[in-house]
């Protein structure tokens, strides 16, 4: 009897033993899991702060930082607040282009009214020749080469003998809407021989009054003294970057304004107007 109490003894030990085992290694391996770092967020969507029918409304400020913006994409078009220029980024580096014609990098505290951004990466790269190429002509490309459906943003580089652009003078309270701000406030500048990036997106129509719905680009001269939002340009040659966003996300206006503005009306007849 006593020897057979030291082999159950014995094989209860065993049991246990493994059992205790079994325990640490679960744990152990859940600790990792745990422990395990984060995937990155899936960065493959366009970002947009506030929407356009609120800045056509005239909500000109919001709260966002440029600190924060540039957290969302490195790539993008917008306006600051009291639609003081315009906002280009691009290499995650975020410039204003004033009316004055001056452009110069901003800091991290400026903020934004209105920005549509991306973390840019080029899934295809389209080269489109001359010469007389127009701004017209290029879009009509595009777009014939591009599904019609799609979100892209696009970073068209080139020489341009011409370029037609305008920043804004900033809006003093109490704001109107942004075509009345327009009529007095909008600077052109008819550049001549410079060289540069066109940076923003071609957009689906059923973005409609959430953004731009078509073409939506903003200039900078590689030599940082001008640019603007294009209204036309003409090129012997282009190349474009095309970067397509799986989807897009809104984060509407964090300004009390937003609240308090009538969104009612459908102001796609003004866009085309201004853009």
């Amino acid at each position: 009897m006593v020897r057979l109490s030291a082999f159950y003894n014995s094989i209860f030990r065993c049991t246990l033993a493994a059992l205790l085992s079994g325990v640490f290694a679960f744990n152990a391996i859940a600790q990792s899991i745990k422990n395990r770092p984060k995937s990155a967020p899936d960065q493959d969507f366009m970002y947009q702060y506030s929407i356009i029918d609120a800045l056509m409304a005239g909500v000109f400020d919001g709260d966002l930082t440029i600190g924060q913006l540039k957290k969302k994409g490195d790539f993008g078009v917008g306006t600051f607040n009291r639609v003081d220029g315009e906002l280009l980024i691009d290499k995650g580096h975020v410039y204003k282009i004033s009316y004055d014609g001056s452009v110069k990098e901003v800091p991290d505290s400026d903020s934004t009214s209105a920005a549509f951004v991306k973390f840019f990466k080029a899934d295809t790269v389209i080269h489109l020749n001359g010469p007389g190429l127009t701004y017209e002509k290029v879009q009509e490309q595009i777009r014939h080469m591009l599904n019609p459906n799609g979100i892209y943003a696009l970073r068209i580089s080139a020489t341009f003998p011409t370029m037609t652009t305008r920043a804004e003078k900033p809006a003093s309270k109490p704001y109107t809407s942004l075509p009345e701000h327009l009529k007095h406030n909008q600077i052109v500048f008819e550049l001549k021989n410079t060289k540069g990036i066109c940076s923003g997106f071609l957009l689906p129509p059923y973005l409609a009054r959430t953004n731009v719905p078509g073409f939506h680009l903003h200039y900078l001269a590689d030599d940082h003294k001008s640019g603007g939002h294009i209204f036309n340009f003409t090129a012997d040659a282009v190349t474009v970057e095309v970067d397509r966003a799986k989807g897009f996300t809104v984060e509407n206006n964090t300004n009390a304004e937003f609240g308090k503005v009538n969104l009612q009306p459908d102001r796609g007849a003004e866009l085309k107007k201004i853009e």
